[in-house]
Formats: C-alpha cells, structure tokens, sequence
C-alpha cells in the first residue's frame, strides 16, 4: 500500500484534477445563480448575515463575540458580496480537489474520483457557500487541514506539520468549537512521528491564533483566545431548557446582536454561562448524559437542523440545482463511517480520521445545527470513498445498520415552516398581498406552529398598512389590515385600524362594528371609545 501510494502521488493525474475542479466550480456557479438574488439570503433585519456585513465593515472595540476570520475575510472584498460568494465557490471547488488528493493518497484513484463525484454532489456544502456565514469557509478550510495533514503524514518533513498546524489554526479561527481535536491530534503525531513535528505541529497551529487573543486582550483585558460566545452556547446546549438544538434563552434576544449586548448584562447579574451550565450537570448527571447521547445522535441524523437558514426549504420550495444535488448526511455518514472504520489499523489513517470522532464530540458538546457539522461532511467524502475499494458485503450490512440510525424519525424540525413565513414577511413588506396569502394556505399545511406563523404574519400586514396609510394609499392599507384581522382577530388596536379607515370612506355601520368588537377586546379601549362617540354623533 505504501508503495503503491508514493508512486500514485509522484503521478499526479493533472488533467483529471483540473476537469474535478472545473466540473466543480460550474456546479456551485449555477447554485449561486439560482440563489443569487434570493431575498432571504441578503442581509436584512437582525440575521446573521445582517450582523456579520457590519462588523466587517466598521468593526468592533470589544473583544470577538463570534468568529473573526469570516470578518477579516469580508474586508478583502470590501463587502462586496457577490465577490465574497464568488470566492466562495473558488474556494469550494478547490476543496473537491484538496478531498480528491487526499483520497488518492489513502485509497488510491478509484476511491478518490468517487470522493469527488460524492463531494460534487452534496448539495448543502454548496448551499452553504453562497451564504454570507462564516460557514461558507468550512469545507476549504477543513479539505485544506486535512489534505496538509495526509501529506504530512506520509512525509518526512516538518514543514509539512508546520502548514498543517497554520491551516488548523485558521479553521479553529472560524469554527472555535473545532480546538477540541487539536491537542489530541497533537499528542498523537507526538506518540507516531516525535517531539518535532508535535511541537511544530502545536506552535504553528497558535500562529494564526496568536494575534486574535493579542488583540481581545488589548481591547478587553480579558483573555478571550478566539470569541466569546461560547460561553452562551454552551449553556444553550447545557441546561434545564436545552433539547439539543438551538433555543431562546430568556433575557437574550435570538441574534448575535442581541446576545451580544444581552449576554454580558446576563453574566454580570447571574454568573458565568458556563458555570451555570456546569451546575446543572454536576446536579444532574443522569439527564445531561443521556442530552449529551441525543445530541451526538443529531449529530449524524439525515434531518437538516436550521439555524438561520433552512436547508429544506431551499431544496424543496426553491427552484434551483439543489434539488439535484442529492448526496448528503443520509449517505456520506454510513458509507464514511464503513469506510473509516476499514482503515482504523492504519496508525497514520487513525490520527488523520480522529478529526471525525472528535468533532462530532465538539459540536455535541454545545448545540447542533447542520451548518455547526457541516465540516464533518469533508472527511466523509473521503472515507466514503474508501467504502468502495475493496468492497466486502459485511460493509454494505454494517452500512445499512447505521443508516437506519442515520435515517431515524426523532421527530426533529427542519426549519421549513420558519423559513416560508420568512418569506411570507417579505413578502408582505414588499407589498405582494396575493402571493403572501397563497404562501400563507400553503404553510399551514406543513408547520407544526400555525400560531407563529399567524402572528408574525398579521403583524407584518399590520405594519403595511400603517406603511401604507403613511403613503396615502388607504385602500389597499384597508386590506392590510383586513388580513392581519382574519389571521389575528384578537388584535384591537388592528380593529380600530379597520374602522377608522371605513370610517374616513363614510362606512359608518362597518367602522362602528369595528369599534365596538376593539371595545370587547380592550374595555375602555380610549380610542376605539372616542371613534365610537365620534361615530354615533354623526
């Protein structure tokens, strides 16, 4: 095997590497030209993206609270976005060949070609990388430490350990929860290859990291090595409320800009997130275990668990390549597990597969969304390739076992609904009544919360028409308002609304109905009383 390896890596097939990049790069161009212009993936009202777009643009004097290097990546572009999801789909494609590579040097041409076609394929790596996530850096940078770290591996030289260890460290830079696997990783090439490369392998992994904590210090005082909001991700992962996935902690407003301001203010009067979080282990081992195991679980479940975006719903309610792009956890986590584990005996192939183990233990350690273990999916591209070479029946049968596992019905949310009433939001901001209400019909089908979905959306016709008596166009806000009305009849400063509209078109009997029903909700409603007097004094 080692022979028949060294001698594949002196060949390097070019021309296929270069139709593997190109074939790529022409599938995730025709993703970001489906989605391009998608209104939910632009930066607007308090998303991720929204926050992300600011502080590369003007920064921030306190220390880190999310990830830096997507920041500092931005500024290159001078947020220029289409750029960004430009180099995006650059970067993507070349992390096909880096996971090409790296399977040819493990498994040989078969194997690696497969691990192409499977990376090519798998539709939520290339969703992701038309976002403006930091998640969107993931697959280069975790194909980049992976592909350096097989070479390393199967070299004689340092600097292979020290590219490695700075490729490492810009991955931690943008996924910190990833800082988990390093000093496994560390000890282990310690135990095979010796002090050197360990200890070139550790300090240049702090060359990156270095300047980041550097910086947090000067600012803050306060050591913070890379962001600081681990610390409330750990407690929504850790607590009496925690399920697993994400959810509102109370007193913290659900985006970065709110945790930001919010989470500090919840330290100070309560204590450390992480301290309460330990707390409430220690004081209950049992069910944290058995959270822990359900998480690890999710970890590897087929369902796409949202946050911020819904990766089902922009397979299944948007046209666009995705939905021919079908490889994904349901396949590459059977296959990828088999074919890691064929391979384990190999001492250099089970430091390089610790990564898989590792992260996974890392992402359950907090909470699980499907862009927090999108990094896993890399590694599995390869060793899901490495199934087929030397196929045995015994590994179709172990495969099968643990997609049923895979596949399991936990009854999870996959964030379709959210997603639709996003739109059904956006919709109605923009003043497209009609195709607001289809989407409406349409998503009480499938949700699981039609309250939410009412809600928010008479909410949003509500302020349309408050938009749009602003504009002097009191028809269609009369039917603004009417809307929000059937799908939040409870609503009596909406009713008042609706009857001082008819009330100015001379309706009289429907504006004093209107009124009245405002009185029942609210008594002594000082408006809707006013209107009313007004009204009968006619």
């Amino acid at each position: 095997m080692k022979k028949k390896q060294s001698k594949a890596a002196r060949r390097y097939p070019w021309r296929r590497a270069v139709f593997i990049f190109a074939a790529a790069l022409l599938v995730k161009a025709a993703v970001l030209y489906a989605l391009r212009d998608h209104p939910l993936l632009q930066p607007r009202g308090d998303m991720d993206t929204t926050v992300y777009v600011a502080l590369a643009q003007h920064g921030t004097d306190q220390p880190f609270f999310v990830s830096p290097l997507y920041l500092y990546f931005l500024r290159i572009f001078g947020v220029d976005l289409f750029a960004a999801r430009i180099a995006h789909i650059i970067l993507g494609a070349l992390a096909v060949v880096m996971i090409f590579d790296a399977a040819r040097r493990w498994f040989g041409d078969l194997a690696a070609t497969i691990s192409a076609v499977l990376a090519i394929l798998t539709g939520v790596i290339s969703f992701y990388e038309v976002t403006i996530l930091q998640a969107a850096l993931d697959p280069f940078l975790i194909a980049l430490s992976l592909w350096l770290l097989t070479i390393a591996l199967q070299s004689e030289r340092s600097t292979w350990f020290a590219a490695t260890g700075i490729a490492i460290g810009l991955f931690v830079l943008n996924r910190p929860n990833a800082l988990l696997w390093v000093p496994v990783l560390a000890l282990m090439v310690l135990w095979l290859r010796g002090w050197r490369a360990g200890a070139v392998l550790s300090v240049a992994f702090l060359v990156p990291i270095a300047p980041v904590t550097i910086r947090n210090y000067v600012v803050s005082h306060q050591f913070v090595m890379i962001a600081s909001h681990g610390s409330l991700n750990f407690y929504i992962g850790n607590s009496p409320d925690a399920d697993g996935t994400y959810h509102h902690v109370p007193g913290i407003r659900p985006t970065i800009a709110g945790q930001e301001e919010d989470a500090p203010r919840e330290e100070a009067a309560q204590g450390s997130f992480y301290r309460r979080a330990w707390q409430w282990i220690r004081s209950h081992p049992e069910r944290a275990a058995k959270l822990f195991a359900r998480k690890l679980a999710y970890t590897f479940t087929q369902i796409a668990l949202a946050l911020n975006y819904s990766y089902s719903y922009f397979t299944k309610d948007v046209s666009s390549p995705l939905k021919l792009l079908i490889v994904g956890p349901w396949l590459l986590f059977p296959l990828g597990i088999v074919g890691a584990l064929r391979h384990v005996r190999d001492k250099r192939f089970a430091i390089w597969a610790s990564f898989i183990p590792f992260y996974a233990i890392s992402v359950a350690i907090f909470f699980v969304s499907s862009r927090y273990r999108l990094p896993l999916l890399v590694p599995l591209c390869i060793t899901a390739g490495a199934f087929f070479a030397g196929f045995r029946i015994w590994h179709a049968v172990l495969a099968a076992l643990i997609a049923i596992g895979v596949c399991w019905d936990f009854g999870l949310d996959d964030g379709r609904a959210h997603e639709r009433t996003n739109l059904i939001v956006y919709l109605i901001e923009q003043q497209r009544f009609d195709e607001a209400k289809q989407w409406i019909s349409d998503t009480e089908r499938i949700t699981r919360d039609p309250e939410t979905l009412h809600v928010r959306s008479a909410e949003s016709f509500k302020q349309a028409g408050v938009d749009l008596v602003q504009s002097n166009r009191p028809e269609k806000a009369l039917n603004a308002f009417q809307e929000a009305n059937k799908l939040d009849p409870a609503d009596a400063s909406n009713l008042l609304n609706i009857a001082v509209l008819e009330a100015q078109r001379g309706d009289t009997m429907s504006a004093q109905e209107h009124a009245r029903a405002a009185l029942r909700l609210r008594p002594g409603y000082p408006q809707a009383l006013g209107l009313l007097r007004a009204l009968e004094a006619r």
